[in-house]
């Protein structure tokens, strides 16, 4: 792709108009970057090639077309990205916020639960802002989502869940670390960390070798964090990832009941 190099007084007059219409914006973008690609293809042909340059300058400006298009594609794919990670973040951060304040102030926690109380109504739908930044926010990035499954006596008050992650998929139970370890949804929202450790169904009920423990906040009224392990995010996104490990990226879990019509986030 050809180079661009950002003009300072084209961003000043960008960054200072502030009265123009969307549609407006956009296509002054767009021409910019038409600009920008078509100087920039135009500079990689050689002095001995002026001729060439002279025929196909109407080639050069249809694929500098394309390419500005392409980039522009990417650029507002990026925002729209990064609107619903910094909406589910939000949404995430207030509730737990609010119970903070009410656990310092000793009041109970609100008694309706959101999806505490119905957590096998649904699905959790994730989003990571970590995540989309340490991949270098690619517009083609999938992040999951996460099931609670109803289990059934003698067993339930024990938790099942399944998890998605791009096309990698998790489950977790339980019952299969006890009696080490004990892991089950609180009767109300809770600050305390939760963690249960995750494995491919594939596997036979063999464990990975990396870490896979999946270390949960319930938040109620609809959202929790959970922090899943780098190296677990390196086996199914790669890249950058790899080669990581002891870090925990954040997810945030809003909730999405399985009649639901409406995006949780609008």
């Amino acid at each position: 792709m050809a180079a661009r190099k950002s003009d300072p007084a084209r961003k000043s007059a960008k960054s200072g108009d502030t009265t123009a219409s969307p549609l407006a914006r956009v296509m002054r973008e767009y021409d910019e970057l038409v600009l920008a690609f078509e100087t920039g293809l135009l500079r990689s042909l050689d002095d001995a090639q002026r001729e060439l340059r002279r025929r196909r300058r109407d080639d050069l400006r249809h694929h500098a077309c394309r390419l500005a298009l392409a980039e522009l594609s990417t650029q507002y794919t990026r925002k729209q990205i990064l609107c619903s990670l910094r909406a589910a973040e939000t949404l995430g951060k207030s509730v737990e916020e609010r119970l903070h304040s009410a656990l310092d102030a000793s009041v109970p926690p609100a008694t309706d639960l959101g999806a505490l109380d119905s957590l096998h109504n649904g699905y959790f739908r994730l989003y990571s802002t970590a995540l989309f930044d340490l991949l270098g926010r690619p517009t083609n990035l999938r992040f999951g989502t996460l099931r609670f499954l109803p289990t059934s006596p003698p067993h339930s008050d024990w938790t099942s869940l399944e998890l998605a992650l791009s096309s990698s998929f998790f489950v977790a139970n339980a019952l299969e670390t006890l009696p080490y370890h004990i892991f089950h949804v609180p009767p109300s929202p809770s600050l305390q960390n939760r963690g249960i450790l995750s494995r491919k169904p594939e596997d036979n009920g063999a464990f990975p070798p990396y870490d896979s423990w999946l270390l949960f906040t319930f938040l109620g009224h609809g959202c929790l964090k959970v922090e899943i392990p780098i190296e677990m995010c390196a086996d199914v996104y790669g890249g950058p990832l790899r080669g990581r490990e002891n870090v925990e990226v954040l997810f945030w879990g809003i909730f999405v009941p399985d009649d639901a019509v409406d995006d949780p986030l609008s």
